[in-house]
């Protein structure tokens, strides 16, 4: 079995971060076919593989899988990790109902929310990205 190294992995996930991210920067100019659902778990999985290729960098993987652990997670490693990074974490995770003891469930965001939550990955893969690109 070959293993890869932290910054080979973290190359990879940023890779994949930024495909999903493609998609979703497409719908900020022209309106997208796909529905704000599908594009809101887009969104989540590119916040996954930012965060998941940010904690690779510092030779970690994640913990936890939702927004805001994940952040949370990531600042301990990062400073650089600023208030507005941090609030769009809270903001997706408003849309998620995992493990919830309410009867809320999961909501879509409108078109405006999703084009917060799509601003926010870009604020974050625009800070990762010289950070990631220059160990590979």
């Amino acid at each position: 079995m070959d293993f890869i190294s932290w910054e080979q992995q973290s190359a990879e996930l940023f890779a994949d971060a930024q495909g999903y991210l493609k998609t979703l920067e497409r719908h900020l100019v022209k309106p997208s076919r796909f529905d704000n659902a599908l594009l809101f778990n887009i969104s989540i999985m590119c916040f996954e593989k930012l965060y998941a290729s940010l904690l690779s960098h510092y030779g970690t993987e994640p913990e936890h899988h939702t927004p805001w652990a994940m952040f949370k997670e990531a600042k301990v490693y990062d400073d650089g990790l600023n208030e507005s990074m941090a609030e769009n974490a809270k903001f997706i995770q408003k849309f998620e109902s995992i493990c919830t003891f309410d009867s809320k469930g999961y909501t879509t965001p409108d078109n405006e929310q999703l084009d917060r939550i799509i601003n926010g990955l870009i604020e974050v893969r625009d800070y990762m990205k010289e950070k990631i690109i220059s160990t590979v």
